[in-house]
């Protein structure tokens, strides 16, 4: 154990201390750091027997390893002097266990880091790379061993944060990751770029590289034959991009915000905000990107000290909004600015009726249109088409209405899953519940020549790319020939599936009713796809008093379909209702020969 803990420690009452600062807020918890913002409220500074400790908490497996880790460095390090720096020490947390709440690590607070002091400014590069080879000498590659995990105590630096220290032969060279965040570290806090990677030599990654979080999900967004090494690399690319120091950016720390991008934002918009903000800085230049860091930085301004005690939620939309709005490009003058959509979005969210959502549903196609504009520009995806699907395609986006959208293409005629999610995500930050390929009908009433790719009737009938009111759906007009009056005139594969009396089906029932007309009147043209420009063709097709009775009985099903609680059954007076509408479809079905679902 570390000299730093051993005053700490005494017979009972640490388990107590430690569990009384979790069950306080976390508001109020103060470290002596301006740069420092603890989101997930993990760590908490308390007193206990006369000493100022912190607790970090995390699985029981997380602090044994972390732990074991702290130890054996230290027994490995043990006597290592280091010009500039003194004697080096390991801080080897004390393990708490936290029934309930897995465990703590508990360690002396040991006041400000280096990353908040001043004499390290004038380090010169040699010393610092004699730390960092010193350890390696030692058989520890500690990519911890940067300035925000580092304190001075009484002449000697402390080292605290030992989770991805890895232990390794005796002068070793150290892995691409870990030299990485050395130089990103170390460059921060100097103020340039200490091209740290050109001092030291580093080892290359093999086949068999295991890929950490961030480069699994990057993985996932470059072309499926890149080599776990060469996925590698491109991580190092973009991260360094992304995070070494601007002398544009004022006070705001590219290092330390990519390091609370992983925190605030869920995990793929993480790996998004280093890949987008390494893209700005190539593309558009030093100013624009040191002008989105000034941004973020702002933002993260106002949650200090304690992140976790504000909306997280509200950090994450406005970050997501700042990285999403600095990378739009092509967007003409008379765009109504991202922000304004989004907030028309929360203006609406709990605004119910026909009128509210058309215009949750054209405020939340341009949303996506635009959010998955910057996600393909940004990860080189251009060949895909955004196509809208369902409720948002037609115009109409109720209180329980996803939007349903697929970024795919003729090669990837199921849709690009990773990009996919990755949008799902994002919309998720503005309160936008999103479906992608994964929710597309499984049904197949249209086939191509190749038998490669299906469509379901009543989702092709709604295809349309964003800003489109008529049926286009971009790479799937070649691959899909128009479907015939035959299989129009029959009831598809979904409705031989059985009717439901719910009011979500009804919804489905007519606007494939009013898709079935608008389709037969459109002759050669290509069919309009939203509910208000159908209904606009019905009258002079199918007459005045039919298309006004088609109006009704979609305005009565959407009226029940947003009434409707899907967690709970319907009840009597409602379903009696549900039964009338259904009665009513079926008898102007009859009336003007059209199929409907099978009655089970």
């Amino acid at each position: 154990m570390s000299r730093t803990m051993k005053d700490a420690r005494g017979p009972g009452g640490l388990a107590v201390s430690v569990r009384r600062a979790f069950d306080q807020s976390s508001e109020t918890v103060s470290f002596d750091d301006p740069g420092f913002v603890d989101v997930g409220g993990w760590l908490r500074r308390f007193r206990h027997r006369g000493r100022d400790l912190v607790a970090k908490r995390r699985s029981v497996e997380e602090a044994l390893s972390e732990r074991d880790l702290a130890a054996e460095s230290a027994r490995r390090l043990a006597g290592l002097t280091v010009g500039g720096f003194g004697a080096v020490e390991v801080c080897v947390p004390e393990l708490v266990p936290l029934p309930g709440l897995g465990a703590a690590l508990v360690s002396p607070y040991l006041g400000r880091p280096l990353s908040a002091g001043s004499w390290t400014s004038a380090l010169p590069i040699p010393v610092i790379t004699g730390l960092l080879v010193a350890l390696l000498g030692r058989g520890v590659e500690a990519s911890g061993c940067v300035p925000r995990n580092m304190f001075r105590q009484d002449g000697r630096t402390v080292l605290i944060d030992w989770e991805d220290a890895l232990l390794v032969r005796a002068g070793e060279a150290p892995g691409e990751l870990t030299l990485m965040k050395w130089d990103i570290a170390w460059s921060d806090l100097l103020g340039r770029d200490l091209k740290l990677r050109e001092r030291i030599p580093v080892s290359s990654p093999g086949e068999r590289t295991e890929l950490d979080g961030f480069e699994t999900v990057l993985a996932a967004w470059l072309p499926s034959d890149a080599a776990r090494r060469d996925v590698r690399r491109r991580g190092v690319e973009v991260t360094l991009a992304s995070e070494l120091p601007s002398k544009r950016a004022g006070s705001a720390s590219a290092a330390a915000l990519g390091h609370l991008a992983e925190d605030v934002l869920p995990a793929r918009l993480g790996v998004f905000h280093t890949v987008l903000t390494a893209h700005l800085r190539e593309q558009c230049g030093e100013d624009a990107y040191a002008s989105l860091l000034g941004q973020l930085d702002t933002l993260v301004a106002g949650s200090r000290p304690a992140a976790h005690a504000t909306d997280l939620g509200a950090l994450r939309r406005a970050w997501v909004l700042a990285l999403f709005s600095a990378a739009e490009r092509d967007v003409s003058a008379e765009a109504v600015p991202l922000e304004q959509l989004v907030r028309r979005i929360a203006e609406l969210a709990c605004t119910s009726g026909w009128d509210a959502a058309r215009k949750r549903a054209a405020a939340a196609e341009e949303i996506t249109d635009r959010l998955a504009a910057v996600i393909l520009a940004v990860l080189r995806l251009e060949g895909l088409d955004l196509l809208l699907r369902g409720s948002c395609a037609q115009g109409v986006l109720g209180l329980g209405s996803d939007i349903d959208f697929e970024l795919s293409s003729a090669a990837l005629p199921y849709g690009h899953r990773p990009a996919e999610d990755l949008l799902i995500e994002a919309l998720a930050c503005f309160r936008l519940d999103a479906e992608g390929s994964t929710a597309r009908p499984v049904e197949r009433d249209l086939v191509s020549a190749d038998g490669g790719t299906g469509r379901d009737l009543h989702e092709w009938f709604e295809l349309r790319r964003p800003g489109s009111t008529a049926h286009d759906p971009g790479w799937a007009a070649a691959a899909l020939t128009l479907p015939s009056a035959d299989t129009v005139g029959r009831p598809s594969q979904y409705e031989d599936q059985g009717r439901e009396l719910t009011a979500k089906y009804l919804w489905f029932e007519s606007r494939a009713a009013l898709a079935r007309l608008a389709s037969a009147c459109s002759g050669a043209a290509p069919m309009p796809v939203t509910v208000e420009r159908q209904l606009a063709v019905l009258p002079q097709a199918i007459g005045v008093e039919d298309a006004a009775e088609l109006r009704d009985l979609v305005h009565a099903s959407f009226a029940l379909r947003e009434t409707a609680d899907p967690a709970h059954p319907a009840d009597d007076r409602t379903r009696r209702e549900i039964t009338r509408l259904a009665d009513r479809l079926d008898l102007f079905r009859r009336r003007l020969g059209l199929p409907g679902p099978r009655h089970l």
